[in-house]
């Protein structure tokens, strides 16, 4: 236990914390674009799981519907939380909201790609490699939230 409290010693939790109070700071915004976007995970596997199981859907369109409701998930949580532009006008709302989808529907085209990829090349999971199309997916869709999508003037 000495051992691992050393290793991780230069972790300053007290950061940590101070991190999901207050917001600007990239670090700050970014570990809350990944806590919002952990929630955009589940609701995005629960979606596409239940259309491809429940409604028999094909991947494909199963993973669209996923991506549709993840993305207003995540997009009402990071307008209010990570980057905090909720006060923005209703024009604002949509105008931020139209940017974030193109934001995302880029991050869409590559989930798209690497499913195809994985399920129909490499004969992956369905649900793994769903996971693993969101995970590669999150760095961009930072990128494009915070420099364009959410981006005060």
């Amino acid at each position: 236990m000495k051992k691992l409290k050393e290793r991780y010693s230069h972790i300053n939790l007290a950061y940590l914390k101070e991190s999901l109070v207050t917001s600007g700071r990239t670090g700050n915004q970014f570990l809350r674009f990944s806590l919002v976007g952990s929630s955009g995970v589940v609701v995005n596997l629960a979606v596409y799981t239940l259309a491809i199981y429940a409604f028999l859907l094909h991947y494909l369109p199963a993973a669209t519907l996923s991506f549709l409701v993840a993305m207003t998930n995540n997009f009402l949580l990071n307008r209010r939380w990570t980057f905090k532009t909720h006060g923005s006008s209703v024009q604002g709302f949509g105008g931020q909201y139209f940017k974030y989808f193109l934001v995302t529907f880029f991050g869409y085209g590559v989930n798209m790609a690497l499913l195809w990829v994985f399920i129909d090349g490499l004969h992956w999971h369905k649900v793994f490699s769903q996971l693993v199309a969101i995970l590669v997916t999150t760095l961009s869709n930072f990128i494009g939230s915070k420099l364009w999508a959410f981006k005060t003037p």
